[in-house]
């Protein structure tokens, strides 16, 4: 029985409902994607408490935020928003691969992964130094 409740709480919940996003993941949007609409947005649960949130923008962007807001993921089908990309991680793109663009930036405990437009990924730590190319 206990299984039965545990699964029956686990659902995702997938709405168009932006009211149910928290406070700081509604603002980024809006701030950073000001031209896209939420397409849906999936709330991630398990058991009885929320995860994270993934949207999907009319653009094709896909995010994903953590339970307070904070955004863990934006993969773009042109670019990530150069603002979204901390400095000193924008400067060593321009310097060593020009003009390329971010597609995918993820960011979690121990930093910054990243995929460019020419394909490349790579990986940073939180203040935004190089570690090393991922292939």
């Amino acid at each position: 029985m206990l299984l039965i409740v545990s699964v029956a709480c686990a659902r995702d919940k997938v709405t168009r409902d932006v009211s149910l996003l928290p406070a700081g993941a509604r603002e980024m949007i809006k701030k950073y994607f000001p031209d896209s609409e939420i397409s849906y947005l999936k709330i991630d649960k398990k058991l009885f408490r929320t995860e994270g949130y993934e949207v999907i923008l009319t653009g094709g962007t896909e995010l994903e935020f953590d339970v307070k807001g904070q955004w863990k993921e934006i993969e773009s089908l042109q670019t990530v928003p150069d603002s979204l990309v901390p400095e000193s991680i924008r400067k060593y793109i321009k310097r060593y691969y020009g003009p390329q663009g971010v597609k995918k930036i993820k960011h979690n405990r121990r930093g910054y992964e990243l995929k460019l437009t020419n394909g490349m990924e790579m990986e940073f730590d939180n203040m935004g130094n190089f570690l090393r190319l991922d292939d």
